[in-house]
């Protein structure tokens, strides 16, 4: 058993990008191997966007943990069920995430959704109401900065915004956990003002795929 306090933690966004590269190809497996076009430079330790046939895939945010020449193996991405990941439709594209910037002066965060919805499968004749899953509500992040906008993450949320584009999250827990999520970003224009507390902009993140975790 053991505990985790966010303290020694932090909240960082993906500030740029390398050039989408091809994925040629890639497998059912219990960790998905996946081709890339020659001249990736993909090493191990990179943190890739995906964009993939596969709608569980598609959009996720996944760490490197092997390379062997153009085939890389994304790192607790379970692909096995040919249901879930129709064989020979996965290809698509891979981004490395060159960069994150830190997002400091953090005073709150709060995750919702995610939740799991069910389907009515209910019979007219049934003597019991039934459901089966379904979707899940997106998962959403509302962030409480302290206000001074002079601090660099400002310009790479605001970029992200007006770009309309996904950009990633990346949690790093206070036990050196780290949870990489992407979604697209939006700051408040004003900031709250109350009495004998400092100013504070919200910032609001929703996700468009699953979220990733690893350990350390």
């Amino acid at each position: 058993m053991s505990y985790a306090l966010p303290a020694g933690g932090s909240l960082a966004i993906a500030s740029t990008y390398g050039p989408a590269v091809n994925m040629t190809a890639i497998t059912n497996a219990a960790e998905a191997v996946a081709t890339l076009a020659a001249g990736h430079n993909v090493v191990v330790g990179d943190i890739l966007e995906v964009s993939s046939g596969w709608e569980l895939l598609n959009g996720r945010v996944v760490r490197v943990r092997a390379v062997a020449t153009n085939n890389v193996t994304f790192e607790l991405i379970n692909t096995a069920s040919t249901a879930l990941y129709p064989a020979a439709e996965g290809i698509g594209t891979v981004r490395r995430i060159t960069a994150f910037t830190t997002i400091t002066q953090v005073g709150a965060i709060a995750f919702t959704g995610g939740d799991q919805q069910y389907a009515d499968t209910s019979s007219v004749f049934g003597r019991a109401d039934t459901q089966m899953p379904a979707s899940r509500t997106p998962v959403v992040a509302e962030i409480t900065i302290h206000e001074d906008p002079t601090l660099p993450f400002y310009a790479v949320i605001r970029a992200a915004q007006e770009a309309g584009n996904p950009a990633a999250l990346r949690v790093t827990g206070g036990n050196g956990s780290r949870t990489f999520h992407n979604g697209f970003w939006s700051m408040a224009q004003f900031t709250s003002l109350e009495r004998n507390a400092t100013e504070k902009r919200a910032v609001s993140f929703t996700g468009v795929a699953e979220p990733t975790r690893y350990a350390a």
